[in-house]
């Protein structure tokens, strides 16, 4: 199926011509909306604070720093205790706000995470069956180690608090009350028998909806037939009460969606990185959840976004999900899809005169697939 590619592309075969023609390369394409900043002491005023948002910027989009003020106007700024808020009116994409963040060390990580845990459990829970890990500041999150002991059961978890830069807890992966054990995981495992699982079962203890639980789970290998009766497999039991929080089944899951961070790889493999500033591909995935990305080359960054067709489009190139999945794992790209590619897995269409196509650099692609 390459070579039908390879066909259509081979009519961008240089012709004496088409220098004169523009490509009007001028273009900014944004792939975000916000950038961050991470610095451990914030600047004390907004002259610096821009200072920092502009250089920001132009790392981020390759926009040279003469240039700046043709596509980025100030709109607004604001500032509170832990950040500053730089927003920009940007040409042809929508504004870009710049968050100039101040870092959370892990004293304070564990602090705030501490005292929102404490606030749920109370302080003497707390001392008795938590014990701090680390706090990682790239993430913000606390992870904690939690045990309990209940006759010959011991449970022992890691659970976790997410922070955000405000300061505020945006996430969660803990027991919201202080609970006690009174289920041994072999009721636990009697209750699940009690419920309909047979054959050999075995059991963990989780967290499910800031509760600790017996996970009781048959183990048995699923059948197409499991899968298409949604059979019942296991239960969360509450390790308090005995009762049945969850009911879990086997679903076959889908395939996940290509994501616009496979596909920039993939495309540089392709051999784009030739192209001139303002070629423009649409890539439709084949075979999966119909996802579509615009790749756009702009100030020397090829930009993925997920989106349909524009009106710049200068060709669409189709490719089969599997095949964009496996080409990435065999670490070379064009000779795996030379080798592999089977007819109705890789297609293109062009949308622009060729002599277009021509200078905006798309003989690299056919030289690349030839």
């Amino acid at each position: 199926m390459i070579a039908i590619v390879v066909c259509v592309l081979s009519i961008l075969a240089p012709g004496a011509w088409y220098y004169s023609l523009s490509t009007n390369s001028d273009v900014l394409v944004l792939d975000e909306t916000a950038l961050t900043v991470v610095l451990d002491r914030l600047p004390e005023d907004e002259k610096d604070a821009v200072a920092i948002s502009q250089e920001t910027i132009i790392n981020a989009t390759g926009v040279p720093k003469r240039a700046f003020n043709k596509y980025f106007k100030q709109k607004n700024v604001s500032k509170t205790e832990f950040q500053w808020l730089l927003l920009y009116n940007v040409t042809g994409n929508p504004d870009l706000s710049v968050f100039i963040v101040k870092r959370i060390t892990s004293d304070e990580g564990f602090r705030i995470s501490d005292d929102y845990i404490i606030g749920m459990v109370g302080i003497e829970y707390y001392n008795a069956h938590f014990k701090k890990k680390a706090f990682d500041s790239n993430t913000n999150i606390a992870s904690y180690s939690f045990s309990y002991n209940y006759l010959t059961d011991k449970i022992e978890l890691t659970m976790w608090v997410k922070l955000g830069y405000d300061r505020s807890v945006i996430s969660k992966h803990v027991v919201t009350t202080a609970q006690e054990v009174k289920v041994s995981l072999e009721q636990a495992i009697e209750i699940g028998r009690t419920n309909g699982l047979s054959g050999t079962i075995s059991g963990r203890p989780v967290v499910a909806g800031g509760a600790l639980c017996w996970r009781v789970v048959w183990k048995h290998t699923p059948t197409k037939q499991d899968y298409d009766a949604h059979t019942i497999y296991g239960f969360d039991i509450h390790c308090t009460t005995g009762e049945v929080v969850r009911t879990h089944r086997y679903v076959l899951p889908k395939p996940p969606s290509i994501k616009a961070t496979q596909i920039t790889p993939l495309i540089d493999d392709l051999g784009v990185d030739d192209l001139e500033d303002g070629a423009v591909i649409q890539l439709r995935v084949m075979n999966s959840s119909k996802e579509t990305f615009s790749l756009t080359k702009s100030f020397g960054k090829m930009v993925v976004k997920k989106g349909g067709k524009t009106e710049n489009t200068d060709i669409t190139l189709w490719i089969d999900r599997e095949l964009i999945v496996h080409a990435l794992e065999s670490g070379d790209v064009i000779s795996y899809l030379k080798e592999n590619a089977e007819e109705g897995q890789v297609g293109v269409e062009l949308h622009k005169n060729v002599v277009i196509l021509k200078k905006k650099g798309y003989m690299s692609l056919y030289e690349k697939l030839k």
